[in-house]
């Protein structure tokens, strides 16, 4: 990955850390951020942030 890879790598792994922390407490307690979840359906933006975070932790270790 070159410099410019990584910086928008770091940035989307930012978000999915967000997001990740949202579905967290979302499962528990609902979420509202623009759209508003109710408790157990609230972990939804946790399973994004995940799916941002793999790819990324993929890319990262990948040599090409």
């Amino acid at each position: 990955m070159n410099v410019f890879d990584k910086i928008c790598a770091c940035l989307a792994f930012a978000l999915a850390a967000v997001l990740i922390a949202l579905g967290v407490l979302g499962l528990f307690t609902g979420c509202s951020a623009h759209f508003t979840l109710p408790p157990i359906a609230g972990v939804f933006p946790a399973f994004v942030g995940w799916g941002i975070v793999k790819p990324v932790v993929v890319a990262w270790k990948s040599t090409l």
